[in-house]
């Protein structure tokens, strides 16, 4: 008998890992392998980006240590598309960020 149950996502696929890691980058500015607040407000820029910068925290840095890992990045999209996202729409969303689009609140269990 076939299991209808969706297989377990265990890593984020190559072209989605790909978007997020490039935002990673774009926010990491001095690329020392973590995010800061002030990085982060720096990368929205003017128009909300302290709000930005922390709803994005309080949904990613997991230990409350005011930086977010690549390894806390990762798992936070994992965790997004986990919760049911289409990867395509996820993809989406994060170029639209890349460009300055405000952060989303993921309906992922994690709350800005």
């Amino acid at each position: 008998m076939a299991s209808d149950a969706t297989p377990a996502i265990t890593e984020l696929p190559p072209t989605l890992d790909k978007a997020v890691t490039a935002m990673f980058s774009k926010i990491d500015i001095d690329n020392d392998g973590s995010i800061t607040k002030e990085e982060a407000i720096k990368f929205w820029g003017k128009g909300f980006a302290k709000i930005n910068a922390a709803a994005m925290f309080n949904e990613v840095d997991m230990d409350h240590d005011g930086n977010i890992t690549a390894k806390e990045w990762k798992s936070f999209w994992l965790n997004v598309l986990k919760h049911g996202y289409k990867v395509i729409e996820v993809e989406e969303e994060v170029i639209e960020m890349m460009g300055g689009s405000a952060w989303v609140d993921w309906n992922d269990d994690r709350h800005t």
